[in-house]
């Protein structure tokens, strides 16, 4: 018996690119109801391709991993696809594969054999179809449990959930804990699923003691910890901070204090500059969290006090507003910070007077002191927002 679908075979996989784009188009536009998924284009090519190509490799007798049927199977359930969309996208697949194998056959006489390599041909798509429906079910079996614990733990960090006790043993959370909420800003690497604890090497915690649940929202990351201490909760929101801004809630005992944790975890992050990775406790910076929390009274405040400024070079601004801070980060001392500059004491003196003649406030005055270095920070806080 010749093996028909191998005499076809040595140009078939050269036509991979060809057959993956045409059976990406016939997904992406044949069936409209893919158009209203959330998965794009982008993100069906490759998997359809990879997919193909395994398709092809199974053809040519090779030994196959079925891990892009798999993909495709917890790709498709993540995005929301109907599994009879998925069903579809390997039929679609099948039939292209198909017409690919019978052009290159047409000259052959023998229909048993070309009944034989339809069915070798199907025999690998419905392999990799039977293969991808199981991932997407198992996926979408876990993705309804997880989006069920992520909108309790919704409920219990806005107030709309009221029976909290009932909430903290759905959630696993244990009892007589410490509890602390963060928010940390768009760039922490992505968990694997929402709702869940991060893996233990993302935390870098003792996840025996770490009881983690989280959730996105906007693109921040909001999280809940649960510790036997507060020391415990704080390391592993620190692990969080590595990654990107992080604001953490004062510590606290009881679920019902979770939305006002909340508050003050996304005050606390506000006062962190943006984009950069670093842990800022509510508390910790009691002047920060002041001018975050009323972003319009501290402009206000920066407009008033800094409007001499702003006439200004932005460069002249920018070199006379870093001279405050150095002054007010070492202590009032010119000398030292003359060295964090990089310029000689009586550059920074200098510089100092210029601040007291544009804003009419001496830097020796304590309270004038207080106004520029509030208004100073204000003005860093705005920036960082916008």
């Amino acid at each position: 018996m010749s093996d028909i679908v191998g005499e076809a075979r040595p140009d078939l996989r050269d036509a991979l690119e060809l057959l993956s784009s045409q059976v990406a188009e016939g997904i992406l536009h044949a069936e409209p109801t893919y158009q209203e998924t959330r998965l794009p284009a982008a993100a069906i090519q490759p998997l359809v391709r990879a997919n193909v190509a395994e398709i092809l490799a199974a053809l040519a007798g090779e030994t196959s991993s079925l891990a892009p049927a798999r993909e495709a199977g917890q790709v498709s359930a993540a995005e929301g696809m109907p599994l009879d969309l998925l069903q579809h996208a390997y039929r679609l697949a099948g039939l292209r594969i198909w017409e690919e194998v019978a052009r290159r056959l047409r000259s052959e006489t023998d229909t048993a054999a070309l009944l034989r390599a339809s069915s070798r041909v199907w025999f690998a798509i419905d392999r990799s179809s039977n293969v991808a429906v199981r991932a997407h079910l198992e996926t979408a079996a876990g993705l309804g449990a997880n989006m069920a614990r992520t909108e309790l733990l919704r409920g219990v960090l806005t107030g709309a959930v009221h029976d909290l006790e009932t909430a903290r043993r759905a959630l696993g959370l244990p009892s007589d804990v410490m509890l602390v909420v963060a928010v940390t800003a768009p760039g922490l690497p992505p968990a694997a699923l929402p709702g869940t604890a991060p893996a233990p090497e993302d935390v870098g915690v003792d996840t025996s003691r770490v009881t983690t649940r989280w959730l996105t929202h906007e693109g921040a990351r909001l999280t809940l910890v649960a510790a036997p201490t507060s020391e415990d909760a704080h390391e592993a929101v620190a692990c969080l901070a590595v990654h990107a801004p992080t604001g953490a809630s004062r510590p606290f005992t009881n679920l019902a204090g979770a939305p006002a944790a909340l508050a003050q975890a996304r005050t606390a992050v506000r006062s962190l500059p943006l984009g950069v990775a670093g842990l800022a406790r509510y508390g910790d910076r009691p002047l920060d969290v002041l001018l975050a929390a009323d972003g319009e009274r501290a402009a206000e405040l920066a407009s008033a006090v800094l409007s001499g400024l702003r006439d200004r070079d932005p460069r002249d601004e920018e070199l006379l507003l870093t001279t405050i801070e150095a002054w007010f980060e070492h202590g009032g001392s010119g000398t030292r910070a003359a060295a964090a500059l990089h310029c000689h004491r009586n550059t920074v003196l200098n510089r100092l007077a210029r601040v007291a003649d544009l804003t009419g406030r001496d830097i020796n005055d304590p309270r004038a002191a207080a106004e520029l270095y509030a208004a100073v920070r204000a003005r860093r806080l705005q920036r960082d927002a916008a």
